[in-house]
């Protein structure tokens, strides 16, 4: 399982999700869909900017632990900016790239995007370099920051 864990927690990694948020945004904006490429790379980006403020404001350290898997992060630890980012990306991808598909795919969208990022989430307590509070106050962060921004873009654009 320490591999397994080792490898899923590289999916919130901003290394990996800036790169692919820029390349599915590249290409829902070549399609025509301005929106849903802003809500993406937006999703993403606004995600990181407030994990990383609330990092710094919150200042709580990491857990206490001998023999860890992966070296600890030299940051705060509240609220856990893999499994923000993994939410945030994986919700606004869901919600873009399901809206002009069958059921069928969508569902299988939003399964894989959604696994994806409760691996994330779990990996961070499994690696010991966070706390379950850390990592649900990531989740809720990731998502409430996309469906406000989802609400915005749908404020601006009643048509998205």
């Amino acid at each position: 399982m320490n591999l397994f864990f080792k490898t899923a927690t590289w999916a919130g990694s901003g290394l990996v999700l800036f790169p692919l948020a820029l390349t599915i945004a590249g290409i829902l904006w070549l399609r025509g869909r301005a929106a849903d490429a802003l809500l993406v790379s937006g999703g993403l980006f606004g995600a990181f900017v407030l994990v990383h403020g609330l990092k710094r404001l919150f200042a709580r350290s990491r857990p206490n632990v001998q023999d860890l898997l992966v070296s600890m992060p030299s940051d705060f630890s509240f609220p856990s900016a893999h499994t923000t980012q993994a939410t945030a990306f994986a919700l606004a991808c869901a919600m873009a790239l399901s809206r002009h598909v069958s059921t069928t795919a969508g569902l299988l969208i939003w399964g894989c995007l959604t696994l994806t990022a409760l691996l994330v989430g779990i990996s961070r307590v499994y690696l010991q370099v966070h706390y379950v509070s850390d990592v649900v106050a990531g989740a809720v962060l990731g998502a409430a920051w996309v469906l406000t921004l989802h609400r915005l873009l749908k404020w601006a654009d009643p048509q998205f």
